[in-house]
């Protein structure tokens, strides 16, 4: 079995690099007040090693551990050789994560405030673009890969965006010690899978930590929530499946002729068939993904929110000085 699962952590790394992109929400206990201090996010890290998982990671349900499951199937992806964290690095720099962060907070050294939020918004329209025209992202072969190109967007400055609406509350909470602890509430997290193409998944229970802050950026952040049952089988493993078909295609060259559907000994596309074709018919559907026990393992619930057993994720971010607007505040 051991064999078997690292097995299909292996193909799935192979075919399902992720993008993660959040926006969103809060708690309306403490209603924050003062000035508000604008960020685009310029790293958005995911989780190597299971330390960094637990590091990434924030307590969801109160039992005193950071939860971060996903974020452990990330980071074993990653100890096995996969570099997800390059897919990142890229899609913040060509601006397909255009993460925005707004708080609010009376204290301009942001040392002590008992009424501080922190909303985030998906922004749009950089200026300057992201990109020149013609321009794109390229990234060593080593580990950790090293990205360059685009990424004109983010300046010392302050680049400019365009705000998208947050249905949200911000998530509310104090700073103690120069280290902010807001929520919990709710989070959405655009995750895009082997490609820009986001999907959008809603975090309950969500919470913010961030340390490290200035008027000018803001060195450690950490988002975190869980997923609920219906967002992993309607969001994620939808998306994990359209990415599937493409590494079949590529390995196996016989799909009317199962069981082998020709796929060569060895390959991602091979492993894919023999884990997930359950009617042996050279095609992996939802259904089939959806009913494996590995994936049921892999993606199982572990922890309980307002009584819904949810699935936990966390990430870890840094931002710099942004400039956009938000409803409600002063100019």
């Amino acid at each position: 079995m051991a064999f078997t699962r690292s097995f299909f952590v292996a193909a799935l790394a192979a075919v399902v690099p992720m993008s993660l992109v959040a926006c969103g929400g809060g708690d309306d206990v403490i209603t924050p007040v003062g000035a508000h201090y604008h960020y685009v996010v310029n790293k958005a890290l995911v989780p190597t090693n299971n330390n960094e998982s637990r590091e990434y990671g924030l307590d969801l349900n109160g039992d005193g551990t950071p939860d971060n499951q996903l974020g452990m199937v990330l980071g074993t992806l990653a100890g096995m050789g996969f570099d997800i964290q390059a897919t990142i690095d890229t899609a913040v720099l060509e601006g397909s994560i255009s993460l925005l962060a707004d708080v609010q907070t009376a204290d301009a050294t942001f040392m002590s405030s008992s009424a501080t939020g922190m909303s985030v918004f998906i922004g749009s329209n950089p200026q300057p673009a992201a990109c020149d025209t013609g321009e794109s992202v390229t990234c060593t072969t080593a580990k950790p890969a090293v990205c360059t190109g685009c990424g004109h967007q983010l300046t010392p400055t302050g680049g400019t965006f365009t705000s998208g609406t947050n249905q949200n509350l911000a998530l509310a909470g104090k700073i103690i010690g120069g280290t902010f602890n807001g929520g919990p509430g709710d989070l959405t997290i655009q995750i895009a899978l082997g490609g820009t193409t986001a999907i959008d998944l809603n975090l309950i229970g969500a919470r913010a930590k961030a340390s490290g802050m200035t008027a000018d950026g803001i060195t450690g952040l950490v988002f975190a929530g869980a997923l609920s049952q219906d967002d992993i089988n309607t969001k994620v493993i939808p998306a994990v499946v359209t990415q599937l078909a493409p590494t079949i295609a590529r390995d196996c060259t016989m799909l009317t002729a199962p069981p082998g559907c020709g796929c060569a000994d060895g390959t991602t596309g091979k492993t894919i068939i023999g884990l997930f074709d359950t009617n042996m018919d050279c095609m992996v559907t939802s259904a089939e993904v959806m009913t494996n026990s590995l994936i049921m393992s892999l993606l199982a619930p572990d922890v309980t929110i307002n009584g819904t057993k949810a699935l936990s994720l966390g990430i870890k971010v840094t931002a710099e000085k942004a400039t956009f607007t938000v409803a409600g505040e002063t100019m």
